[in-house]
C-alpha cells in the first residue's frame, strides 16, 4: 500500500493509494471502491492529520477508478504509428496528476511543431509496443 495525500488550495484533501488487480469492466459505472480499502484510507487520513479524522472532516466522495498503466510502466505519448494526425497521451498510472502539465506542453509542441523540445518523447513512443510484434 502506497497511500498518497493531496491537499488542494480549496481546503479539500484527496487521499488515494489502494490498488487491486482487476479486469476492466465494459461499463465504468461498475468500478466500485472496496470497503476495506476505504476503511484503510480513512485510517491513513486520521494518522496524517487530526483535522482529517472522522467527525472533523466531511467525506465528499468515495470512489474507485481504473489507472491507465502499460506493461513497461511508462506512459504512451506521441503520434500513433500509421495513423497520421492521431496522437495519444496516456498510461501515466497515478503519476498523471504530477506529469499531466508537462505531457500537455510536450503534446502541444508535438502537434503544432512536429517535435517536442520540452522533453524527449522517444522513450514514450507508441511504436515501442509494435517493435517485437509478429504479424
Amino acid at each position: 500500500m502506497d497511500p498518497e495525500v493531496y491537499p488542494r488550495p480549496t481546503g479539500e484533501v484527496y487521499i488515494c493509494g489502494m490498488s487491486a488487480e482487476a479486469e476492466v469492466p465494459d461499463d465504468p459505472e461498475q468500478v466500485m471502491p472496496i470497503p476495506e480499502s476505504i476503511r484503510v484510507l480513512k485510517t491513513v487520513a486520521r494518522n496524517v492529520s487530526c483535522q482529517l479524522a472522522e467527525g472533523e472532516a466531511r467525506v465528499k466522495a468515495e470512489q474507485a477508478c481504473i489507472l491507465p498503466c502499460t506493461d513497461d510502466s511508462l506512459p504512451v505519448i506521441g503520434e500513433v504509428p500509421g495513423v497520421k494526425g492521431c496522437y495519444v497521451a496516456t498510461g501515466h498510472s497515478c503519476w498523471g496528476i504530477l506529469n499531466g502539465p508537462a505531457t500537455g506542453a510536450a503534446m502541444a509542441e508535438l502537434v503544432m511543431d512536429g517535435t517536442a523540445s520540452i522533453v524527449d518523447l522517444s522513450r514514450f513512443s507508441p511504436s515501442r509496443f509494435l517493435r517485437d510484434r509478429k504479424w
